[in-house]
């Protein structure tokens, strides 16, 4: 199942990113590039990006190797049952700030928050079906997306597996990859050699 999974959340993730990098060469903001609100949504872009990254990173340290063979509940798994998806939430909004408009931003937000709350249903339903009770005793005490800081546990030694880690850095690098596209296709719409076909706030 997991497989399957994954391979449906590429696939979604592939066409909504397909569609902010569509925008990014043929759209443009409504807001002025020198104005303030475009630089701080393209500043808040790449903050939410380097977020996303090290987050990622982070999170696939505690768990590479032994997802869905141990229950790991602790290190970002002890304030978020979900971190790996919280980051990449983080991302997805980072994209859309990164295109300057609100909208895109929204759309991308929203269409990566529906594509992962039906993955994290199906997940939990295996997860629930592999642990039982332990799982169902977790489920009640830490929530799904949004961190709860205070629960925060850890042990003082973990195993650690450089692949996975390598794995998700190679993983982490992609989320910038439309970056230079936008930065290009804004460079040619200022100099009149690309003209966008459509504008939004």
């Amino acid at each position: 199942m997991a497989a399957k999974l994954n391979k449906s959340r590429m696939l979604h993730t592939r066409i909504i990113t397909g569609i902010t990098i569509l925008f990014g060469i043929l759209g443009t903001s409504r807001f002025a590039p020198d104005a303030l609100p475009h630089e701080l949504m393209i500043f808040a872009g790449y903050a939410l990006l380097a977020f996303c990254a090290m987050g990622r990173l982070y999170s696939t340290a505690f768990i590479g190797g032994i997802k869905n063979k141990d229950l790991v509940t602790w290190g970002p798994y002890s304030v978020c049952r979900n971190p790996l998806y919280f980051f990449s939430l983080c991302g997805a909004a980072g994209l859309g700030f990164a295109t300057a408009s609100l909208t895109m931003t929204a759309i991308i937000f929203f269409g990566f928050l529906t594509v992962y709350i039906f993955l994290i249903g199906r997940e939990e339903e295996f997860l629930q079906n592999k642990f039982g009770k332990e799982f169902s005793s977790y489920k009640a005490k830490v929530p799904r997306l949004l961190p709860d800081l205070s629960r925060w546990h850890c042990p003082a030694e973990l195993t650690f597996q450089p692949k996975f880690f390598n794995f998700a850095w190679r993983d982490a690098v992609w989320w910038f990859a439309p970056l230079p596209v936008f930065e290009l296709a804004r460079h040619l719409q200022e100099t009149g050699a690309l003209k966008p076909i459509i504008a939004l706030f």
